[in-house]
């Protein structure tokens, strides 16, 4: 079996956080959050999760007419998603995770219904990618807010509540 490629683990990510791949790429966090899920997970199930993303993209595809990105291809495509990968007891878990991963810059442990069913991996527990993860979190660009006690603002800007951009509202799939 060839290790998951990180093309792969990106537009998944795409579409598990609603953000661009130019976004995701540019936490630079992409690569060590591929090694982390294949650390906790296995490289098995990160490949059985690769190909249900791509099956639901095919899926969406066919009920579209082969169409690609036209507004009725998104509600196919979350059907689909939800269908192949959210409401399967292995991947479904791991997919959740992978979206925290992005937003908190986190990786959660995994359920122990979970790991007694599919197996623990070294790096199963709760923890962080890099002290870097934190401050990457797609949380603080989604509500167009700085981490606190990271990448300072500058003074006074605190002052305003955060809001959340109208395009990640939008594109919000979850």
């Amino acid at each position: 079996m060839t290790a998951p490629s990180l093309e792969d683990f990106l537009l998944l990510s795409v579409d598990l956080t609603a953000f661009e791949e130019t976004d995701l790429l540019g936490t630079g966090m992409a690569e060590g959050y591929l090694e982390k899920v294949r650390a906790a997970c296995g490289d098995g199930i990160v490949a059985a999760l690769l190909d249900a993303h791509r099956a639901a993209r095919a899926d969406a595809a066919a009920e579209n007419g082969n169409q690609t990105r036209t507004p009725l291809e998104g509600e196919a495509f979350d059907r689909a998603l939800r269908h192949r990968v959210f409401s399967d007891d292995r991947l479904g878990p791991v997919a959740r995770n992978i979206i925290k991963l992005w937003y908190a810059g986190m990786w959660y442990a995994l359920p122990p219904e979970w790991i007694d069913r599919y197996g623990a991996h070294a790096a199963v527990g709760t923890s962080t990618v890099t002290a870097a993860s934190y401050q990457e979190g797609l949380l603080w660009r989604a509500i167009g807010a700085n981490p606190p006690g990271a990448k300072a603002p500058g003074y006074g800007s605190w002052a305003r509540p955060p809001r959340i951009a109208d395009r990640y509202l939008k594109g919000a799939r979850r």
